[in-house]
């Protein structure tokens, strides 16, 4: 009788190990289009008991009783989960230096060329006007022309306020952006910290926190994209000898290993400073939920190097930091690429080149000595004298007749002599001219060479070079998406619900619930047969 009703115990057991492996699989099919969802599974072993009794015998064959569920756990590959973010920290610095070049593009290429249909751009279009002026004045005499060149240079500087506006406004949406990312680092660390509380108190408690976890992996995953992570877990003792999971993530950073962002019930923050401190990146000390310091005597903050970062934060960096070839020897010092990486400041710099060259020479040109002479060109910013985009403009005198465009240079010369303005004409087509790199506001000692071309051919050089970096990145976002895609694919055959496997698992469970429940048929059929036998 024992090992019949023993029997009953293992059939038991198998259709509850059956109802749970069903109750499993039902989840797995109605959570197939929630956001993060792992795949779960029944984790169960077969009971046998280890014990023998009184009056055992060698010869006594030993059956085990049944399943015994040892819980849920999760389908994950933790080193796909690696290899994805890691790839997802590759497509986000891509990505992100791709999108601020196509919004420079949207400036920029009107300046030069045009949108690829080889139209000439709004400021070479005034500058051949200016030219053609000039050119007229030469064989009609400058009396009659004055006027319309001057008009004509102050439209030019109108041009060059437009763009130098619009590349200033861009750097103001994209340093907004800046603070905006860090606002979401920040809030997602505040979320793994809490998520990472709540787990542990889930593992005290000998639940597994299954949603917990896919919350959490959801977090990482994001995270990776602004920022390159590492996330390792370990066992720490929770009091009394009880092992829980911690969490941590730190920064994949070579220079500052032990930066961490997380750790188990503690985060970190971050924090930006300004453009004044060329958008240096904080890192403040962990602190749980209370604001109480994990280390009291933590460094706090620091502060990471140019390229400690990497990810869509970094890239909005170096959208609003790199100036190319304008970058400091220091610069060239700490970051040997830095004269190849431009951003915003390199294009605000090739602008100002311009227009402050072009002021140059055309001062120089005029400024014969003669009665009349004097500098065509000014600044208008009483606190910046040095010509910018942004600031130049046809000088008052010129403005108020005081200041003519000179025909000659000779105070000896004929009244019909007009060498000088066919020095002006030359200007246009000279191929020898030098945009020095030393007078650009805010350049320190820099590292690159000056360009020596046309004002056409400087033109050209800014919107080609802007094509170039356009191009170098819409390949390299390529090539990582499709790196990213492929191990998202991979992961997500390990993690993700594959209807096919469940209806499978859903036919072997359905099955081994009704071959359980006919074996206990079976068994009750037998027990009536006995106590029948013996009545």
């Amino acid at each position: 009788m024992s090992s019949t009703f023993g029997t009953i115990t293992t059939v038991r057991l198998g259709i509850y190990a059956a109802q749970k492996g069903l109750d499993v699989t039902g989840n797995n099919i109605t959570n197939i289009n929630t956001n993060g969802y792992t795949r779960q599974r029944l984790d169960q072993i077969s009971l046998v008991t280890s014990a023998s009794d009184k009056y055992g015998s060698q010869y006594k064959a030993r059956v085990g009783q049944g399943p015994v569920l040892t819980g849920i756990s999760q389908l994950r590959d933790p080193g796909m989960d690696i290899s994805y973010r890691k790839a997802n920290s590759d497509v986000g610095s891509a990505d992100q230096m791709l999108a601020g070049l196509e919004d420079l593009a949207g400036i920029l290429d009107e300046v030069g060329k045009g949108d690829g249909e080889q139209d000439d751009g709004v400021i070479l279009n005034q500058l051949n006007d200016l030219r053609d002026l000039i050119n007229q004045a030469l064989t009609n005499g400058i009396e009659d022309y004055e006027g319309s060149i001057r008009a004509s240079a102050n439209a030019l500087c109108t041009q060059f306020h437009q763009y130098a506006k619009a590349l200033e406004g861009l750097m103001e949406d994209y340093e907004t952006q800046l603070n905006e990312d860090t606002t979401r680092v920040n809030q997602i660390l505040t979320e793994l910290r809490d998520v990472n509380l709540q787990i542990r108190n889930s593992d005290v408690r000998g639940d597994a926190a299954l949603e917990l976890r896919d919350q959490r992996n959801l977090l990482l995953d994001e995270l990776s994209g602004y920022m390159k992570i590492d996330v390792t877990y370990s066992m720490v003792d929770a009091g009394g000898g009880y092992m829980v999971e911690e969490m941590s993530v730190k920064l994949a950073d070579k220079n500052n290993p032990e930066t961490f962002l997380v750790k188990g019930e503690y985060a970190a923050r971050i924090g930006t400073t300004g453009q004044a401190d060329g958008y240096k990146v904080n890192v403040y000390a962990l602190r749980n939920k209370d604001g109480e310091k994990k280390d009291p005597n933590a460094t706090d903050p620091v502060t990471l190097g140019d390229n400690d970062l990497y990810g869509s934060l970094q890239s909005l960096r170096e959208l609003l930091t790199e100036e190319g070839e304008y970058a400091s020897a220091a610069d060239s010092k700490t970051d040997p690429n830095a004269a190849s990486k431009r951003g915003i400041p390199y294009y605000i710099h090739q602008l100002d080149n311009l227009a402050r060259t072009f002021a140059r020479k055309m001062n120089e040109l005029n400024n014969t000595g003669l009665e009349g002479a004097g500098n065509l060109f000014d600044s208008n910013d009483a606190n910046n004298r040095v010509i910018t985009a942004g600031n130049i403009c046809i000088s008052q005198e010129w403005a108020e007749g005081s200041v003519k465009m000179q025909s000659t240079a000779n105070p000896n010369a004929p009244t019909d002599d007009r060498s000088r303005l066919a020095e002006f004409l030359n200007l246009f087509n000279r191929k020898d001219i030098s945009f020095d790199l030393n007078n650009a506001p805010g350049a320190d000692d820099p590292a690159g060479s000056p360009y020596t071309g046309s004002f056409e051919s400087m033109l050209l050089r800014i919107q080609s070079t802007l094509a170039q970096d356009q191009m170098a990145a819409t390949t390299t976002v390529s090539n990582y998406a499709i790196t990213l895609n492929n191990v998202y694919t991979d992961r997500d055959s390990i993690t993700g619900v594959d209807l096919n496997d469940e209806a499978t698992s859903l036919m072997v469970y359905q099955k081994a619930y009704t071959a359980a429940c006919r074996v206990l048929t079976t068994l009750e059929e037998a027990i009536d047969t006995l106590l029948n036998a013996t009545a």
